[in-house]
């Protein structure tokens, strides 16, 4: 097995490397000392999903992806004039007839669709570079993933240099964002193309950079997201847009503010449903004409028998708006904190509870702890914790109310866990009482390097 020997020198490859960096960067980036512990549980977290997919499980998403991947690959150094007209054909069967005995075929029930044959090809570069090897491949795409949440974490201590160490809890050892954001999925790569995009708004918003170069990775992390999981821009962009305007109107004369911001609500809302409607067709169950049909029909179907255990009720609703934001708080309670303790059935589900459990007690505490008054003041001077806090519910509600079953919500709700934790993390630690007294949230925002780049 040539695997192994040569994924334990990529694994002391990567360490030293990791520490290098680090050393060249922490005089000057502090938050650095956590670039290699980030970086190994991000790899551990990958090995273990492979592991346990590979060994227990014997088969799932994951082992499907490689197999189609390996297609692609092995037709690549077969006939590369056939390999480029597949890669830029569609997923129709006269594409699927250039691969032979030799190279085997894709499932065509993942061929055929149009996000998953995205997923197929991005895999087919970290298939190639692995030989072929599912769990060196798996090494490679933990790698690559790691950049999008490591500049996610660095963009969070730009704002807040002294929380370094809370915000690398929040972002960067999450168990679930490592397990299900690290193997060989769709989620890998959505988490990462997220973490990416938002950086990159970020900088845009405070201007850093430059702005054709921002714009053009904006550009690009978005047609990421689009082809993977459509919906995640729905929820992305409006989010985005309510950062970037308030931003701009924070030190406008209040009156005007309040006479604003409700012309700006409106208009996101309209944009967001018009976009719903252009990107129908790559929405899919999410597009607004199948959206409310497809929950609703989940809804009913997971009170089959057959469904006992693995997938969670939040009760019928009419397929309209008016019936699916009746459902608000049951989905969205849903989306961010189940499968709680006493819905576990397997180890898998046990773990992904007791973390939601934390995340549960984490959010209470901070609620009962909390003056509202103080908090409205402080969101009303940080957009960005305003974006996280709006994209998270906003994520959890459209997963909630449209992913009932246990399996893929633990794995959907993967791309906004570093933002709500982060944001949790943020008020406790910039709200407590005797934070308070000793200085105000406006001096903390202040606080930062001017001078930093997030990358």
């Amino acid at each position: 097995m040539w695997e192994y020997p040569v994924m334990l020198a990529l694994l002391v490859i990567a360490f030293l490397l990791a520490r290098r960096t680090k050393a060249k960067k922490i005089k000057e980036f502090p938050e650095y000392r956590y670039y290699v512990p980030g970086m190994l549980i991000k790899i551990g977290g990958g090995f273990l999903f492979a592991c346990i997919y590979i060994f227990y499980y014997k088969q799932g998403d994951t082992t499907s992806y490689y197999e189609c991947s390996m297609a692609f690959t092995r037709l690549l150094l077969h006939d590369p004039g056939d390999f480029l007209t597949v890669l830029l054909g569609g997923g129709t069967q006269e594409m699927k007839s250039f691969f032979t005995e030799a190279t085997g075929e894709p499932l065509m029930y993942m061929f055929e669709e149009n996000s998953t044959r995205f997923t197929i090809k991005i895999l087919i570069p970290f298939v190639f570079l692995a030989g072929q090897s599912y769990f060196i491949t798996t090494f490679f795409v933990a790698i690559f993933t790691y950049g999008g949440l490591w500049g996610l974490y660095r963009m969070f201590v730009s704002y807040y240099p002294h929380y370094s160490k809370q915000l690398a809890w929040a972002v960067l050892f999450m168990p679930s964002v490592a397990f299900w954001g690290s193997g060989i999925l769709k989620d890998s790569f959505t988490l990462a193309a997220t973490s990416f995009l938002i950086v990159r708004i970020n900088a845009l918003i405070r201007k850093e950079g430059t702005f054709w170069l921002n714009l053009l990775a904006i550009m690009f992390f978005s047609y990421i997201i689009i082809s993977i999981k459509a919906y995640v821009m729905l929820i992305i962009m409006p989010s985005a847009m309510v950062w970037l305007i308030y931003s701009r109107i924070t030190k406008i004369n209040r009156l005007v503010k309040y006479l604003i911001l409700p012309v700006v609500i409106l208009a996101i809302t309209a944009g967001s449903y018009y976009g719903l409607q252009a990107l129908g067709e790559s929405l899919g169950k999410f597009s607004v004409e199948n959206a409310l049909k497809t929950a609703s029909v989940n809804q009913h179907d997971l009170k089959q028998e057959y469904y006992e255990g693995n997938a969670f009720d939040i009760g019928d609703f009419e397929p309209t708006v008016a019936g699916a934001a009746s459902k608000f708080p049951q989905a969205t309670l849903a989306g961010l904190f189940r499968p709680y303790l006493w819905d576990t059935r397997n180890i898998m589900m046990f773990l992904s509870a007791l973390e939601n459990s934390i995340l549960l007690a984490f959010t209470l505490w901070i609620i009962l702890r909390i003056k509202w008054r103080i908090t409205f003041q402080y969101l009303g001077k940080h957009p960005l914790v305003i974006y996280c806090l709006v994209f998270s519910i906003l994520f959890a509600f459209m997963i909630g109310l449209t992913s009932p079953n246990y399996g893929a919500l633990v794995r959907f709700k993967v791309p906004f866990i570093p933002l709500y934790m982060a944001s949790l993390m943020i008020l406790y630690l910039e709200l407590r009482p005797n934070k308070l007294k000793a200085t105000t949230p406006s001096r903390l925002h202040e606080l930062n390097f001017k001078n930093r780049s997030n990358f």
